[in-house]
């Protein structure tokens, strides 16, 4: 009761009125079909409009949830097509395959998805080479999350480092996207300082560190130094504008 006293409290009659009419409208069918818009002083509501767009809502959803089905039909074929753990070579028609159903994913929730410790190596593999050609800033949360938790995990979660690479790269690639390139949402301080400390870890992991030895640059280390030199731009821009 005094929840409904202070919201009575903060409306006026006339508010009430218009709430009380248009609850009776909504909850009369009868009266529903034969009228088609109320007016109170400068307030319209069209009825018709309202349930056109609720109609055009319902249909955007019944499409969105189509596309997403269909992703997912996509990767799940793919991924009975590839063995992750062949020659880096024989992977290129994979990878090729790979971009070209990334690049026109209607939603990044399949390789959200795949971001875990717990996925296959396919499924791994499907999201970094995804990652590194679509850049979907929206989902740098995750990938900085996921990074942490391998990064954090003494056998890398047991996925062979090439695929550590191209996730790491697309990392760097979708920082560039956002940095740069200006593709919104832009992560925000507290992120991109988290992001700069997973990459510390990751590039002091055992395994990390002898990837490549002969040319530490060329294996995972080489795409975390570029990424980090991109949050350094980042967070040393938005320094400045503090200041």
């Amino acid at each position: 009761m005094d929840i409904i006293s202070r919201f009575l409290g903060n409306i006026s009659l006339w508010e009430l009125m218009v709430l009380a009419a248009i609850i009776y409208v909504v909850t009369q069918p009868e009266l529903r079909k034969r009228i088609t818009k109320l007016k109170f002083g400068q307030f319209e509501l069209e009825l018709q409009a309202l349930k056109e767009d609720l109609e055009k809502g319902k249909e955007r959803i019944v499409e969105l949830e189509s596309e997403m089905e269909n992703d997912r039909r996509q990767f799940d074929d793919i991924l009975q097509r590839f063995d992750p753990n062949a020659p880096v070579g024989q992977l290129a028609h994979a990878r090729q395959v790979i971009k070209a159903e990334a690049r026109n994913l209607s939603e990044t929730d399949t390789l959200a998805d795949y971001l875990s410790l717990k996925s296959s190596a396919e499924e791994l593999y499907v999201a970094a080479v995804s990652i590194r050609e679509k850049r979907p800033v929206a989902l740098l949360p995750e990938l900085i999350r996921f990074l942490d938790e391998l990064a954090s995990n003494k056998e890398l979660g047991g996925f062979r480092l090439n695929t550590i690479w191209t996730l790491t790269s697309g990392l760097h690639r979708t920082l560039i996207a956002c940095i740069r390139d200006g593709v919104t949402p832009m992560p925000d301080q507290q992120t991109l300082a988290y992001a700069q400390q997973v990459l510390l870890k990751l590039n002091n992991h055992s395994k990390v560190q002898s990837d490549r030895p002969d040319a530490p640059l060329k294996g995972i280390q080489g795409p975390i130094k570029h990424a980090q030199t991109w949050l350094d731009k980042a967070i040393t821009a938005d320094d400045n504008s503090d200041g």
